[in-house]
């Protein structure tokens, strides 16, 4: 419990300080604070999937396996890397030049990772009556995380305040050039 609650509140403070302090010119618009509200999301949460998987693959993975009621397996192993590869994604998309398609894709395979680890956390709870801390507290996680990140990106971009994808692409596939024609 301890874990998934610190990361909420890290975050939560996290976004909220830079809210406050912020010194953008647009600062305290409905557009910035959803558009800071998406990046302490996708890139915060970013963080903590990077944390959480090096727990998984690392020297504490045996007592992290304990903690959700499961024997360390491989299994282990590749959802520890997956996070890792989840989060620096998320942190990644900090970047600019790295929001919009990459926030897209970002946010697609953490809902489907995240809402898969969900399902199993509650198949684990119902089929085995798995009460272990870190299977149970794991639920709020797995289904808010993705769920809030999505609206507050959406969110973000409505008001104009969060990179869409830039580039379009053609029905051929090829990307098209940007229009720098000048007008006379």
């Amino acid at each position: 419990m301890g874990y998934f609650l610190f990361q909420w509140v890290v975050v939560l403070l996290g976004m909220g300080l830079h809210i406050g302090f912020d010194r953008s010119r647009f600062r305290h618009t409905k557009g910035r604070v959803a558009e800071l509200a998406a990046l302490w999301f996708v890139v915060g949460f970013g963080v903590w999937s990077i944390w959480g998987g090096v727990f998984h693959v690392g020297p504490t993975s045996t007592s992290i396996a304990d903690q959700i009621g499961y024997a360390p397996s491989m299994f282990q192993w590749e959802v520890g890397w997956a996070d890792i590869a989840f989060g620096v994604l998320g942190v990644l998309c900090a970047m600019r030049r790295f929001r919009g398609g990459w926030t897209d894709a970002l946010l697609a395979g953490l809902t489907i990772s995240f809402f898969g680890d969900g399902i199993g956390h509650i198949m684990q709870l119902v089929a085995h009556g798995n009460l272990a801390p870190d299977n149970v507290w794991a639920l709020p996680a797995d289904f808010l995380i993705p769920t809030v990140s999505i609206v507050a990106v959406v969110v973000a971009r409505r008001l104009g305040f969060y990179s869409r994808p830039a580039t379009p692409v053609t029905a051929g596939g090829a990307h098209e050039a940007p229009d720098r024609s000048v007008s006379a």
